[in-house]
């Protein structure tokens, strides 16, 4: 998501610049699209969606790359080949096939330079229309937006709503040349939910009828939102920052939506302290915070509040100064006596923004959160087959008001269900 050069500050841009610089290091990545059987897919489209940093915090978003947006298509063999990768970078690539349900495979291990296979699965043939969902996705001057994601989220039936995945229903689509696309799905439905993202306009959630009629969507540009992360007013480089609406809500019956469910956006600080988050959504009230475990050694600062009223706008939160985190210190033990498995973890998240820590049990059961903000939290215990209390609840809440260091977990065997 990019508003384009022009609402960037200076220093982005000339980021930008250098990273499409020739002389650069490039990368090739090889592979390969097959169905469930084995045999390949030949002539299907292959795109590079997102991408991020493999080390550290990316200072753009995961659609802002210079190589988003590459694409080819694979051989009557079924391989394709994507040149002049930037390097230190991990990518999602995107498959669409007529005939095949889209599939995203993320790349990460790029030391031989070759993707996992990628397997599509058929799509079943539809022609009930009570069983499809077709949209039309322009832009704000009506022209048509290809490549645009469209993610399913839930579907109404006769019987209800259903949020999630479910066998038989596509969980996503991508606009073709012309902006058109179609969601299907083997049951009978009366409508669809979507969220529809394109790399360059806001995303937007979208409720569709069932039925044989395409239906317009259209996608608007969003707002910047940017700031500068100091601690003792020195610029603090390479922490993330997240961002998410303040009413995060959920949904409700007949696919409402509560509040603003947006998926939380990240991005990295840059050289500076400066961070800036495109394409934002407008309408919406956010929080802004450094994310705890990326600035967990230096300290905290509590969420700002922002609003974006309108697109094009660029709203400036100003300084975000880190100042005195507090620590949580525990441990957990087993009622029955019986010994923590190695690699257990404990998870830590804010309540009031979802931000989040996790850390590794010592071997006697101890645990320590560093540079937390007053407020709430809720701390999950992941040790399979135990909770904190018999009512099968698997959390606890506590107010971080100054340092804890002696908070103890008991766990109990959970009860079988009967």
């Amino acid at each position: 998501m990019i508003l384009g050069y022009r609402l960037l500050s200076a220093s982005v841009f000339l980021l930008l610049v250098l990273a499409v610089s020739p002389g650069a290091p490039s990368l090739t990545i090889t592979g390969s699209a097959v169905d469930p059987s084995g045999r390949p897919i030949p002539d299907a489209t292959v795109m590079v969606y997102h991408a991020g940093v493999l080390n550290g915090y990316s200072t753009f978003c995961p659609s802002c790359y210079r190589d988003c947006g590459k694409r080819t298509k694979t051989d009557s063999s079924g391989a394709y080949t994507i040149s002049n990768l930037a390097t230190g970078l991990w990518f999602d690539l995107l498959f669409v096939r007529d005939g095949y349900a889209p599939e995203i495979v993320r790349v990460k291990d790029l030391s031989a330079g070759i993707a996992p296979i990628a397997t599509l699965q058929a799509r079943p043939s539809i022609t009930d229309p009570s069983h499809a969902v077709k949209g039309h996705v322009v832009d704000a001057a009506e022209r048509p937006v290809p490549d645009a994601v469209v993610t399913t989220i839930g579907f109404e039936n006769e019987h209800g709503s259903a949020i999630g995945t479910f066998p038989g229903l596509d969980p996503l689509a991508v606009t073709d040349q012309n902006g058109n696309f179609e969601i299907d799905y083997t049951q009978p439905a009366k409508r669809m939910l979507v969220t529809v993202e394109s790399r360059t306009l806001a995303l937007r959630f979208a409720t569709l009828i069932t039925g044989p009629q395409s239906q317009k969507i259209e996608l608007g540009e969003g707002a910047t939102v940017r700031g500068r992360l100091t601690l003792d007013g020195k610029p603090v480089a390479g922490a993330e920052i997240g961002l998410v609406g303040q009413q995060q809500g959920g949904y409700g019956p007949a696919l409402s939506i509560v509040g603003d469910p947006y998926p939380e956006t990240r991005i990295g600080t840059q050289q500076d302290g400066t961070f800036v988050i495109s394409n934002v959504p407008t309408g919406v009230r956010w929080f802004v915070y450094p994310k705890m475990e990326s600035v967990a050694t230096k300290g905290s600062a509590e969420p700002k509040i922002c609003v974006t009223a309108r697109p094009r706008e660029i709203v400036d939160v100003g300084e975000i100064s880190l100042g005195h985190g507090y620590r949580l210190r525990g441990r957990i033990i087993l009622n029955d006596g019986k010994p923590l498995h190695d690699g257990t973890r404990v998870l830590l998240i804010s309540e009031p923004v979802r931000d989040a820590q996790e850390a590794l049990l010592d071997k006697d059961g101890r645990f320590e959160f560093l540079g937390l903000p007053k407020g709430d939290y809720s701390i999950s215990p992941s040790v399979r087959g135990y909770s904190v209390a018999n009512n099968q609840n698997d959390a606890i809440h506590v107010s971080i008001q100054r340092n804890i260091d002696d908070l103890i977990l008991s766990l109990v065997p959970m009860q079988p269900e009967r």
